[in-house]
């Protein structure tokens, strides 16, 4: 399709500010030695070469905690050891300019990203629950459904042979998912909010 999820032209839904054009140039998408496919006006770009994917599912008050959470820090370095990560990647709207997740990164001397929408590119992805009068409990699937293409393919062009990514604990299987799509090998975790009480004390 040409469009973004409600029809417009991705022209329309770029972040002002950034480079307009193309939803693969809005997801910085690249296409070196890939197959490219498109999803949603997104080119997808699937590599021939294997790689891996954590994909850990996180309550949000984890990631803006300063600094980390000690049983938290403690797991993510464990995985990292275990799946020798090259990338660190997490999704939040609005994340602190230093991140305690992207202080734990630079901690392990490797790389890390945001591959969440920034807040004015939310602003511009409509979401249905805004018109909904149960607001407060309506989920637009379709807006978190082309949320999570943008930090596939995000994740996609960012990670080397394997990656970390943290994001909210409703998004770990169907993120998963699209993962499979691109022939990412998997592995998925969730730290639910109440594994250490000390964080809710």
């Amino acid at each position: 399709m040409d469009g973004g999820p409600d029809g417009r032209s991705w022209r329309e839904v770029t972040q002002p500010g950034e480079e307009s054009g193309s939803a693969s140039e809005w997801v910085e998408g690249r296409a070196t030695d890939k197959k490219d496919e498109e999803y949603w006006g997104i080119k997808v770009c699937r590599r021939n070469s294997v790689r891996t994917i954590c994909i850990f599912g996180v309550h949000h008050k984890y990631q803006e905690e300063t600094p980390i959470n000690g049983f938290l820090s403690s797991h993510l370095r464990g995985l990292v050891n275990d799946h020798q990560v090259d990338t660190i990647l997490e999704e939040g709207t609005g994340l602190r300019p230093k991140s305690c997740i992207e202080v734990l990164a630079d901690s392990l001397g490797i790389r890390w990203k945001n591959v969440g929408l920034s807040r004015e590119q939310r602003l511009l992805t409509p979401d249905a629950a805004k018109c909904s009068p149960r607001e407060d409990t309506f989920q637009d699937l379709g807006l978190h459904e082309f949320r999570e293409w943008v930090w596939v393919v995000r994740t996609s062009a960012t990670v080397t042979n394997s990656g970390l990514l943290l994001c909210g604990l409703c998004h770990v299987l169907s993120v998963a998912e699209k993962f499979r799509w691109l022939d990412f090998e998997i592995e998925a975790h969730v730290y639910c909010p109440r594994r250490d009480e000390e964080l809710y004390l």
